[in-house]
């Protein structure tokens, strides 16, 4: 079991890292320890058929994300190992749990995840191709973790959960947000949080897309915080690597 993580580990994504399509995948380079070749995963995850995906859910396998807009993650995610800032806690829009095994001590995040040879290559210890930039490796201690997804006001989930729910209130609600005001990131911005914590509780098992079969579900912030949120505040990427 992972002990407490402090200080936190906090590593942006990085600015070369290029994914021209909708689906990302979240594993361990020795895929959760499990008995999974790198074409049976690709198989499963090409399929999305719901219990064999809940199946890799559920054992820590893997995290298999879709998400509507392409290159959703890129450049403006940082991950997160312990805690969160006071600010970064405070000021999520959308959140998605799952777990994940991480036995060997490394994270992989991998654009795609359908195809046998670009799963095999993220996981090998290899770099990747400098010009090719679609998986990164991150080291952290090896254990069982929570990983939390947070969505904030810079990313694609949260503005168009804002826009449909300006839409649904009418009135003066949320006249503050204007999508166009948050359609170009600066360096710095945060759209998403990729953050893992020592596991303790089974989460819930995340809810599939219908349609695509893969997690893109998000729990939103009751409608009481939407309101009286005060923007707009931009969360700075402050990091420095430990």
């Amino acid at each position: 079991m992972v002990q407490s993580i402090e200080p936190s580990i906090r590593i942006p994504m990085s600015s070369e890292f290029f994914c021209d399509g909708h689906y990302y995948v979240l594993t361990s380079s020795s895929l959760g320890e499990s008995n999974y070749t790198p074409l049976e995963l690709a198989n499963i995850l090409r399929g999305a058929n719901a219990p064999e995906i809940e199946a890799l859910l559920r054992q820590g396998v893997c995290i298999p994300l879709y998400f509507e807009a392409d290159c959703a993650l890129d450049g403006f995610t940082l991950f997160v190992i312990g805690d969160l800032t006071e600010e970064e806690s405070d000021e999520w829009i959308g959140k998605f749990v799952a777990k994940l095994n991480v036995p060997c001590g490394k994270l992989v995040l991998l654009c795609g995840g359908g195809d046998e040879e670009m799963i095999t290559e993220a996981i090998s210890g290899n770099p990747p191709d400098p010009n090719y930039v679609v998986f990164q490796a991150i080291d952290l201690p090896p254990g069982d973790y929570q990983v939390e997804i947070y969505a904030y006001l810079q990313s694609t989930i949260a503005r168009c959960h804002l826009e449909d729910y300006k839409e649904a209130k009418k009135g003066s609600v949320l006249e503050w947000f204007n999508w166009q005001d948050y359609e170009d990131l600066e360096d710095g911005d945060i759209g998403y949080i990729i953050r893992l914590i020592p596991f303790t509780t089974e989460p819930p098992l995340p809810k599939l897309d219908p349609d695509i079969g893969w997690c893109s579900v998000f729990e939103f912030r009751e409608s009481e915080w939407i309101d009286v949120f005060q923007p707009p505040r931009r969360i700075v990427n402050r990091i420095t690597s430990n």
